[in-house]
């Protein structure tokens, strides 16, 4: 039987939190099978280091964790319209049971608000041309494909990046340097 919604929480937790860890775990088991030809060339390029993540988000409901994303720090910028994008959506999960419930859009919102909070005016993603329904969220949700970023662009073939703009508050767009 589906909670009500107030039982949900956002909680902000350490990379390697044993809940999350478990959601990525459940991600790549579920994910690898699609790629599994492409395993030699997609594994480095996809495996964020711990100290390259800024931000690693939960979804709680009750007291199961039941979704998961991230901002990991880019060694380079990506334009997306002009505007520098510093962070990537890392690792957005779902587990099973709990999709169709708006999830994921909430972790984006949450993920793209944060990236805003730490100065960014755009925030990047990347995920495989053979995960549909992550291009229809995406796509959904007014995020616009853009070319592929490194390292993602050696993958090219398997890639579709994203990009959109973050919500600043208007005190951090006020004192930010111009770019």
């Amino acid at each position: 039987m589906p909670r009500h919604a107030s039982t949900l929480q956002v909680r902000e937790v350490a990379w390697e939190d044993p809940a999350a860890a478990g959601l990525r775990a459940a991600m790549s088991a579920e994910l690898d099978p699609r790629y599994a030809d492409q395993g030699d060339r997609l594994g480095p390029l996809l495996s964020p280091r711990p100290e390259q993540i800024a931000l690693t988000l939960v979804v709680e409901d009750g007291d199961e964790t039941v979704a998961c994303g991230s901002l990991h720090t880019l060694p380079r910028p990506v334009d997306v319209d002009g505007a520098p994008a510093r962070q990537e959506v890392k690792k957005l999960y779902v587990a099973p049971g709990h999709r169709r419930r708006g999830l994921a859009t909430l972790l984006l919102e949450e993920l793209r608000a944060a990236a805003g909070r730490s100065g960014d005016d755009a925030v990047v993603l990347h995920t495989g041309t053979l995960q549909p329904e992550a291009l229809a969220l995406y796509e959904a949700r007014g995020w616009r494909r853009i070319p592929a970023f490194e390292p993602y662009a050696e993958i090219a073939d398997l890639s579709v990046c994203f990009g959109t703009s973050t919500y600043r508050p208007a005190a951090a767009r006020a004192a930010a340097p111009a770019s």
